[in-house]
């Protein structure tokens, strides 16, 4: 069943393109990043087991950061600005609960060996990782909406 916010995804689709895919992730990893990483790193310096808590915390905020966009909207602020969004490949809607956890259970073993999950976009025909197809996801081009990324 298609919500009001899905996606067609046909063959006319186009896919993201790693690059594209990678500058997004750069945007929400400075988002998440840079400022709750120098706490972290500040606390622990100081306190390590307070620091180990914060650490945790800062993983569960990366965590919910993802879950939260992907099932919303489809779009985390990175993937906004670069004109993406994630969609369910079998019917272009929004992530489920399920769809997105597999996601993110997917990013774990895209990881595991060098990354080559992820670099798998650059020669996988359909540009997708293999948490992608772990999630049975797709990431697609549709038009940026700076206006609504200033807003956000």
């Amino acid at each position: 069943m298609q919500d009001s916010s899905s996606v067609a995804v046909t063959p006319e689709t186009v896919s993201a393109d790693f690059v594209t895919r990678l500058i997004a992730s750069l945007i929400d990893g400075a988002i998440i990043g840079i400022v709750p990483g120098i706490m972290v790193s500040i606390v622990f310096s100081i306190f390590a087991p307070l620091g180990i808590l914060l650490w945790l915390a800062w993983i569960a905020g990366s965590i919910g950061y993802n879950y939260y966009f992907w099932t919303t909207t489809g779009q985390t602020p990175g993937k906004k600005v670069m004109g993406l969004k994630v969609v369910r490949a079998e019917d272009g809607a929004l992530l489920d609960q399920q769809t997105a956890i597999m996601r993110y259970v997917g990013y774990f073993v895209s990881s595991l060996v060098l990354y080559i999950g992820f670099l798998a976009i650059l020669w996988d025909p359909q540009h997708d990782g293999w948490h992608d197809k772990i999630a049975k996801t797709k990431v697609i081009k549709i038009a940026p909406n700076f206006m609504d990324s200033q807003s956000a």
